[in-house]
């Protein structure tokens, strides 16, 4: 339903669903009325941009709790549930010891897995849930007819570089890349505070976030080259308007953008290039798991608790996991099922 400037009747409140957009912080304020008198407790999730429009279908489907969902990246996500100011975590991402060191927490305590063995400085024990799979797509502008396929070596040239190997600065000086134009790279992609920041990095730099890391990011280039956003609408407006244009976000904003921009096929190695979709997410290089994190497994002791249970048992039910693929996500078991009824049995 949508509102106009005069205001709310009694009779449009009564019918569910109040969502108010704040731009700046890309937040959504999901109001439900109990219908039985009862005020319903108040839930706070953060985080991952690429996780953000399925909170927001999450929290619209859910009639347990009044839901606030916000974007930010995943690194605002995580910090706000150690710090107690969220109730869920959104993240694109596993977390990391720097999260906790965000925090004033100690890095050792964040295992390989993104799970931790200790307490964040306030008592949060973070628990993490694997809600859906997403597949990162590489896009280019749909008038670019040199690099519909591309492997881990033209990207790297693209979108990093080192001593030995500088970023090129022309699209011909990318080797391999047959037809390419004498015409300067752009970027338009996510921002280092994004989770897809991360996992887009971390997949093509060898020994990415190590001391021996094998390349750097070209973000952190003098070039003006790379130009981030937290706003993936953003990224994709830019790479429409420009034919010299690349970057990377999750598919969700190609299945709701059909047609705006061209997707990649990629390969590791050059030999089988594999192009973004549903069908393709066991082979494709670019397909990753999403999460949620919480303040320990919830539980009924709590109000609280009952709702957080609530809304993750509802995430990972079959009705919870049936509204991913409308807006571009992999459901759980197509994937891994054998996780989707572990995490259930948590729950249960």
């Amino acid at each position: 339903m949508r509102y106009d400037d005069n205001g709310i009747t009694t009779t449009m409140l009564a019918m569910l669903i109040v969502a108010v957009i704040v731009i700046a912080g890309v937040s959504y304020f999901v109001l439900k009325p109990g219908g039985d008198g009862n005020e319903k407790i108040q839930l706070i999730q953060a985080g991952s941009s690429t996780v953000l429009p399925l909170a927001v279908a999450w929290a619209e489907e859910f009639n347990g709790a009044d839901i606030s969902v916000s974007g930010g990246g995943s690194s605002h996500g995580i910090n706000a549930l150690l710090l107690g100011e969220a109730d869920l975590g959104d993240a694109s991402r596993l977390m990391k010891g720097s999260d906790y060191t965000a925090v004033g927490g100690d890095a050792t305590l964040v295992n390989a897995d993104g799970t931790a063995s200790g307490p964040a400085p306030g008592g949060v024990q973070p628990e993490k849930w694997v809600v859906a799979y997403d597949v990162l797509a590489v896009v280019v502008n749909n008038q670019n007819t040199w690099s519909g396929e591309l492997n881990y070596s033209h990207l790297r040239y693209i979108f990093a570089y080192n001593d030995s190997q500088p970023a090129a600065v022309y699209w011909d000086e990318v080797p391999g890349l047959t037809g390419a134009p004498h015409e300067k790279i752009e970027i338009y992609a996510p921002d280092e505070a994004s989770g897809t920041y991360d996992y887009f990095f971390e997949t093509i730099i060898p020994k990415w976030g190590k001391d021996t890391q094998a390349m750097k990011p070209r973000l952190e280039s003098t070039d003006g080259v790379y130009h981030p956003s937290a706003d993936d609408n953003v990224i994709l407006t830019a790479i429409k308007s420009n034919e010299n244009a690349i970057g990377f976000f999750g598919f969700a904003y190609l299945i709701e953008n059909p047609g705006d921009v061209k997707p990649v096929k990629l390969s590791k190695t050059g030999t089988i290039y594999v192009e973004p979709s549903f069908a393709n997410v066991a082979t494709y290089p670019m397909a990753r798991p999403l999460h949620i994190y919480t303040n320990g497994i919830p539980d009924d002791s709590t109000k609280r608790g009952q709702a957080i249970k609530d809304y993750l048992q509802f995430i990972l039910s079959d009705e919870g996991q049936a509204i991913l693929p409308g807006i571009g996500f992999v459901k759980l078991d197509l994937v891994d099922a054998s996780l989707l009824e572990s995490q259930r049995a948590k729950l249960n």
